[in-house]
């Protein structure tokens, strides 16, 4: 009777102190999930076992009597029922013997229950959410969302990481497919190319648009891209002087229509553009126009001939040494630009067309009369300010490899395979190339998201793309990428966008910027020691969760008097040191909007046996496809980008290895035997015990601990 007492008096105890067996049981068990149904199978095969056990000892003290015991389930075995049987008789407490066994028996219960109901009580506990209910995010919560891919098993999306592996199950992988946006931040060598962006890659069905720094992703994944997936390979490298297709901005303006001056324009704002949020003054407001008159007249000249206008084109206009400059703007209110200017009268009213010279281009004629009209200085100034803006476009690398359209930006979502675009550029490169980038980038987002027709249900272009923006903050300042970002996702367009820190954002697009807001999802790689900034923002990002703090006060001249009191207290899930210091390594934080935050184990591909099966060592580095390879044009192929939407699909996906590769990861039957020494990093193998105590031992690193318990 004492032990029952006990075990009364401990669920009691619980009941007053945890508030759970009333408030929080029905929240431990009311949502699915493994850990719950593992705990709730434990306590009844608790009960059962210790309601068994003492069932045959009762049968085995009355000497196993039919008369008393009945029939045993098989030979001298009897079920939990006889324990329950006697409880209630009064058998018991008139035989020491079989009162011990109860007491035993009760005993066994109590001994292996309790750590149970401990447990219980400590989850209880960590519900607290008087001032904040942050708490990691379970395996089974993501699961629903969508996020982990079946064991064994990969899904179309972006690779963020692993998830710790289960006694005797597969390695999971952290794929997102949501229709938003991905901001992964990580500090140079944190391991994001090896963990996201070639993972990705080799995983990734749809259009690819890549900032390829220094080249490897090319060399890694374009193979498996081109030869597996059956895709188009396009490679960009400005300052390639072979193996690169040519990228002539000037082709996507539509001359000839009535968007000619906004696309123009674009181009002219992106060239004029002073950085760093700061405002535009005259110089740039006039240099702006200026560009504008020059890029309709080349393009209108070289149509003349056959051709399509290049940046090359105004160079030389501004730097021709057979005329004065004040000579060619001269003549350029007189150039002839079209035969049959008839089309320009749809386009242009009627006082912009008056006192122009027949077939001159109206905006190129008053262009022209306006800097003749400025002052000397001031003219000088303007001209000044375009030329310092086309110094790019003197090298002659950059104006060969701008000089054609071998492939057009329609092309990328509706070409009739998917396209991968591969931007090729060294590091040193970038501030020189950022200006060409940007208007690549520009052009990209008004081509492919121009206003919304919600005419039809079905998708606007034929592939979805993933704009993989590695080293997005050497871009410059985009606002039309900041906009683009609320609305692109409705025409199948999803951007990873890669940082080494929040303040490089922040310095391009200022503190109250949206580019970080319309990223549903976030990841974080441990900061470096000198950023401050990202640990603060993770941490708060996180959120407080509640715990209960002890207090204990003395009495004053009263030696062994104390009270002990209990509060609830807000403290963060991490806070900034916890961030630097514990995050670290193998680990980053993974964040979705409408979900709680989780914790992955980083990947590494060159340790993946189904990753390194796809890489250049298997598939080889392909030459880059040419799509159009037009320097001669008309206007009618200027007008618009080429159309594929029509044409039959010859080339169509090979269904087998998509299916395989969904479907099954091991279905391709490519061992690791086959597969040439990897250089450098890449030739570290490991064994299948090697890799299963790597992903176990992760969890017991000094420091760290796992995901679903707090720090």
């Amino acid at each position: 009777m004492t032990l029952y007492i006990i075990v009364i008096a401990l669920i009691i105890f619980l009941e007053i102190k945890f508030d759970f067996f009333t408030k929080n049981f029905k929240k431990i068990f009311k949502e699915k999930s493994t850990e719950k149904i593992i705990v709730f199978s434990v306590l009844i095969f608790i009960i059962i076992f210790s309601a068994s056990l003492g069932s045959n000892q009762i049968a085995k003290f009355l000497k196993y009597n039919p008369k008393y015991v009945g029939k045993p389930l098989f030979k001298n075995f009897y079920g939990p029922y006889l324990y329950f049987k006697f409880l209630f008789l009064k058998v018991s407490s008139k035989n020491p013997t079989l009162n011990n066994i109860y007491l035993i028996n009760t005993a066994i219960f109590c001994l292996l229950s309790t750590p149970i109901l401990l447990y219980m009580a400590k989850k209880s506990d960590n519900d607290l959410d008087t001032h904040g209910s942050a708490r990691w995010a379970t395996i089974s919560e993501w699961e629903e969302a969508g996020l982990i891919s079946p064991p064994g098993k990969f899904t179309d999306g972006v690779i963020l990481g692993i998830v710790k592996k289960r006694l005797f199950g597969k390695v999971r992988y952290i794929i997102e497919n949501l229709k938003t946006h991905i901001a992964l931040i990580a500090p140079s060598r944190a391991g994001k190319g090896t963990g996201v962006i070639i993972p990705t890659l080799l995983n990734w069905l749809g259009s690819v648009f890549v900032l390829d720094m220094k080249g490897e992703n090319y060399q890694i994944t374009a193979g498996y891209r081109k030869h597996a997936l059956k895709q188009t390979i396009l490679k960009f490298k400005p300052y390639g002087l072979e193996d690169s297709i040519s990228y002539n901005p000037l082709a996507e303006v539509r001359i000839g229509t009535a968007y000619e001056v906004k696309d123009a324009t674009i181009i002219a704002d992106i060239l004029t553009d002073p950085g760093e949020g700061k405002k535009r003054d005259h110089w740039d407001m006039s240099a702006t126009a200026l560009f504008i008159g020059l890029i309709l007249h080349v393009l209108y000249m070289r149509r003349r001939e056959g051709k399509i206008g290049t940046f090359g084109d105004i160079v030389d206009f501004l730097t021709l040494t057979d005329k004065t400059l004040e000579q060619n703007f001269i003549d350029l209110m007189e150039y002839k630009h079209l035969e049959d200017y008839s089309v320009w009268n749809d386009i242009y009213d009627s006082s912009q067309m008056k006192g122009i010279n027949s077939g001159t281009h109206p905006i190129v004629a008053r262009t022209a009369a306006e800097i003749l009209n400025k002052d000397e200085r001031e003219r000088a100034s303007v001209i000044s300010t375009v030329m310092a803006k086309l110094s790019l476009f003197k090298d002659p690398i950059i104006r060969k490899n701008t000089s054609r359209a071998d492939f057009r930006i329609k092309d990328l979502m509706d070409y009739k395979n998917p396209v991968s675009f591969y931007i090729v550029v060294e590091a040193e490169q970038m501030d020189t190339l950022s200006l060409l980038l940007r208007i690549l980038v520009t052009q990209t987002i008004g081509i492919l998201a121009p206003e919304m027709d919600f005419s039809s249900d079905k998708p606007i272009h034929k592939h979805k793309m993933l704009f993989l923006m590695d080293e997005f903050p050497a871009f410059g300042t985009i606002p039309l990428f900041e906009k683009a970002l609320a609305y692109i996702a409705g025409y199948g367009m999803k951007a990873l966008i890669i940082a080494q820190a929040l303040n490089q954002i922040k310095k391009n697009y200022g503190d109250r910027n949206s580019v970080f807001d319309n990223c549903a999802t976030t990841v974080f790689y441990s900061p470096t020691p000198l950023d401050t900034e990202t640990p603060k923002q993770i941490s708060e990002m996180l959120g407080d969760k509640t715990i209960k703090v002890k207090n204990r006060s003395y009495k004053a001249f009263q030696i062994g008097s104390s009270n002990i009191s209990e509060s609830n207290q807000a403290r963060r899930l991490l806070t900034p040191e916890e961030v630097r210091n514990k995050v670290a390594g193998k680990w980053n934080i993974i964040s979705v909007t409408g979900l709680y935050p989780r914790i992955g184990v980083k990947l590494e591909y060159f340790r993946e046996k189904y990753f390194k099966s796809k890489t250049h060592k298997v598939y080889g580095i392909p030459k880059t496809d040419y799509l159009t390879n037009e320097i001669l044009s008309d206007i009618k192929t200027i007008n618009t980008t080429t159309d594929f939407m029509k044409e039959e699909e010859d080339n169509k996906l090979d269904k087998r290895i998509r299916e395989e590769f969904l479907e099954n990861i091991e279905s391709e039957n490519i061992e690791l035997e086959d597969i040439d020494e990897i250089d450098d990093f890449e030739d570290y193998e490991t064994t299948n015990e090697e890799r299963d105590g790597m992903l176990n031992t992760l969890y017991s690193d000094e420091g760290l601990v796992d995901p679903e318990e707090d720090f």
